[in-house]
Formats: structure tokens, sequence, C-alpha cells
């Protein structure tokens, strides 16, 4: 109970405080979105994108119980930045825009399995929760991998594989 009032609070927290931008095929980010100017100076991070898979409610019938759950990637750019002397790397841009992609893939994946197994509010209260973490552990296990795979966007032959792979994930 105390992970889902915290999983609740981080939520709507971030749609309170955050300019958040829904993943959209039509829109591609660009180094405006990249609102935060303070972080960490590590030498080697040109970026990082703030992204996460978020849900509401679209509809709750009081007569059937029934449920529709929407299930969405956003990009909170807020808490995403560009390093100054990156802000014209359109290397780095592809790059953060694929975690964003990526973040969509998973969300569809969730989506299509939401749908299925959630039917009403017995099923979002007994299994909803347990759905998500499941598929957000894979989420940012594929997320891990894909900074560690192409050196955080660095080695541009394996970007390149992974530019694939994630056009793939997202048709």
């Amino acid at each position: 109970m105390k992970l889902t009032l915290h999983f609740i609070f981080l939520f709507f927290t971030q749609l309170l405080f955050c300019q958040a931008i829904e993943w959209s095929e039509e829109r591609k980010l660009n180094f405006d979105d990249f609102k935060r100017t303070i972080f960490t100076e590590d030498g080697f991070s040109a970026a990082e994108s703030n992204v996460a898979i978020n849900f509401r409610i679209v509809s709750k019938s009081i007569w059937t119980g029934n449920i529709k759950i929407k299930i969405y990637a956003v990009f909170n750019s807020e808490d995403s930045w560009f390093r100054k002397d990156q802000s014209s790397n359109t290397y780095v841009l592809n790059h953060e825009q694929k975690h964003f992609d990526i973040a969509h893939a998973f969300a569809t994946y969730l989506q299509k399995i939401v749908d299925k197994e959630i039917r009403g509010v017995t099923d979002f209260n007994n299994n909803f929760q347990k759905l998500y973490d499941i598929t957000f552990a894979e989420y940012i296990a594929f997320q891990t991998k894909y900074d560690l795979d192409t050196g955080h966007g660095s080695n541009l032959e394996q970007q390149i594989k992974y530019n694939d792979i994630i056009s793939k994930m997202i048709e």
C-alpha cells in the first residue's frame, strides 16, 4: 500500500510541476525542450532526458465496473538537460529522442497487456501495479542496456543498430 501511495504521489507531482511532452510520432524532441539548467557535470554526459511511462483512467462505469486506462510516454522538460557545448549536436539529440521512443514502445506494450488483463476496477486494484512494475523493470533494463551498448550515444556503430531496433519497436 505504501508503494502504491508513493507511486500515486510521484505521478501527480510530475503532472503538477513538470512541463511534460506526451510522445507523438509527429513531434520529435528539439534542443529547446531541455529546460533544466543545473545538472551534475560529470565530464562525460552530454545530456539527460527525464522520460516516464504514465497512465490515466479515461473512463470508469459505475454500472458495469469496467475501466479504461490510457498508458503513454512523457518527456519531462524541466528535469531534462543538455550541456551548452553540445546544444547543436544532432547525434546527442537523436540518442535522447531514442530514450523517449523506448518509453513509448514500453508504454504501448503495457497498454496491450492492460487492455487484455484489466477489465474492471477490481482487476485494476488487484493487478495493475504488478503489471506496471514488471513492465517498468523491463523498461529500465532496456534503457540501461541501450546506454551501455551505445556508450551514451558515442559509439555510432552501436547507435545505428539501436536506431533500427527502436524504430521497429515503435512501428
